[in-house]
Formats: C-alpha cells, sequence, structure tokens
C-alpha cells in the first residue's frame, strides 16, 4: 500500500507541474464543468470537473465529488467523504473519441472503516471514455477504491486499535444513447458497484439497468434522467427493486 500511495503522489505532483507549466502559456483552453447528481444509492453529490488544453489532442483534467451522504462519513455533517483527482484526456477518431485515465484520493472514512475521518484514506485510479458524434453519444467509466490506509475504532476500555478491516469497491457503467436533431437525447444505461471484489469476499451493492433521457443545449449545460431496474437478486419485500438518477449540469 505504501508503495500505492507513493505512486499516486507522484503522479499527482506531476499533473501539477504541467499545470504550473501550462500556467505559462495564456493561449491554454480552460473549461470547467459543474454537475449536480442525485441517486437512489449515493443520494445528493455535486461533481466538478475541470481541464487544462496541453496539446490539439490532450487536455490535463482535474476533478473532485463532494459525497454528502451523512453515513459515507461521520454523520451530522462531519467528516463528509471528498474525493479529488487529476489525469490526462486523450482526443482520437479526430475527437469525436476520448479517454480520460485518472488517479484520485478519498478523504473520509468509508474506505478506512474507523469512527473518524482520515486524509487520503484511499486511493481510486479510473478510466472515462466518451464518445460524441453528429447522433450517436456513449460513455464508460471504470473505478477502483481501495483502502490505503486503517481507520482506528474506540475499544470499550478506551483505547484505539487499527479497523480489522477496510472496504474495497468496483465502481462500472456503460450508457450509449442516440441524439435527436434539437436538445434531446435518449439511450440506455447500465451501472454496476461490487463491494470487496476479491475472490469469496465480494457482493453487489446494486446493478442497475434503464433507460434514460437526456435534454442539453449547444453551451453546454443540460439535464439527464435515468431510472429503472435493480437487477441484482433481492428479496421484494425487503430490497429496493429500481433505481434512478438525476443529474443537471452547467458549463462555466
Amino acid at each position: 500500500m505504501k508503495k500505492l500511495l507513493l505512486t499516486g503522489t507522484g503522479m499527482l505532483a506531476a499533473a501539477f507541474g504541467c499545470l504550473l507549466l501550462a500556467q505559462q502559456a495564456p493561449e491554454k483552453k480552460f473549461n470547467m464543468t459543474v454537475a449536480l447528481n442525485q441517486d437512489a444509492f449515493f443520494g445528493f453529490y455535486p461533481t466538478i470537473n475541470a481541464s487544462m488544453s496541453l496539446t490539439e489532442k490532450a487536455d490535463l483534467t482535474f476533478y473532485s465529488i463532494l459525497w454528502t451522504t451523512p453515513s459515507f462519513g461521520t454523520g451530522g455533517g462531519g467528516g463528509l467523504w471528498t474525493e479529488f483527482g487529476a489525469g490526462a484526456n486523450f482526443k482520437v477518431a479526430k475527437g469525436a473519441l476520448t479517454i480520460n485515465p485518472s488517479l484520485g484520493f478519498t478523504n473520509g472514512k468509508l474506505l478506512s472503516n474507523g469512527n473518524y475521518a482520515v486524509a487520503f484514506e484511499g486511493l481510486v485510479p479510473s478510466v472515462t471514455s466518451n464518445l460524441s458524434t453528429k447522433r450517436f453519444e456513449g460513455q464508460f467509466y471504470l473505478g477502483y477504491y481501495a483502502a490505503i490506509k486503517k481507520g482506528k475504532v474506540r475499544q470499550t476500555g478506551g483505547e484505539y486499535i487499527d479497523a480489522p478491516s477496510q472496504n474495497n469497491f468496483l465502481h462500472y457503467w456503460l450508457n450509449a444513447g442516440i441524439k435527436t436533431n434539437g436538445p434531446l437525447s435518449f439511450g440506455a444505461h447500465f451501472e454496476h458497484l461490487v463491494s470487496n471484489p476479491s475472490v469469496g469476499e465480494s457482493s453487489d451493492a446494486y446493478q442497475w439497468i434503464g433507460p434514460y433521457v437526456q435534454f442539453s443545449t449547444p453551451k453546454g449545460h443540460g439535464l439527464r434522467f435515468t431510472g429503472g431496474a435493480d437487477v441484482t437478486s433481492r428479496t421484494p419485500d425487503t430490497e429496493q427493486n429500481s433505481f434512478y438518477k438525476l443529474t443537471a449540469f452547467f458549463n462555466l
């Protein structure tokens, strides 16, 4: 885990170094997008994505996710799970397809699994790929949330020990759709979250599948609603068997 942490720190330092170099070239293009998300599992979580062009085919990227679900932190608004990271976005197929590998850190207690929030508790390698043509759109995301620190738990006698276990997650989704001649597009979405994805320990948090409809403007603002079924095997009387997600996004 120490090697993983050092690798992640080195990659982030390299990314910030590229940003400092990019600041010396004022003609470089800077973009930022803010999205407000709410779904059946994660609750409400704003995301912020920024990019700085390095060449015609590559951008330096940054992202952050402000998780607000109390159970992901220490509750009561304190220690909320906070994620940030950096990466590079590569444009292929004349810019119609982009591939963006990133490396992020989580801060909180969801992965470290202790009683209190911990800075740099987890590492998140991920890749996002987007497709956008005149008629078609699509996105693929794959991220692995790996705990790199152990949280502290308080014993009956008052002493603190390392949490006996940590949490890891594999999260991925794929969606694809068709654009109309106007501002509307529609398609299908599949998403899967796996808890502790190791042999003999993994479990499905959910597997969502369903349609989506999106309204977007040429300036990069829009609204998308996705809803459907959770196809994970569950007991109908005690478990949620449907899902929904709403995203409003704004290009600044």
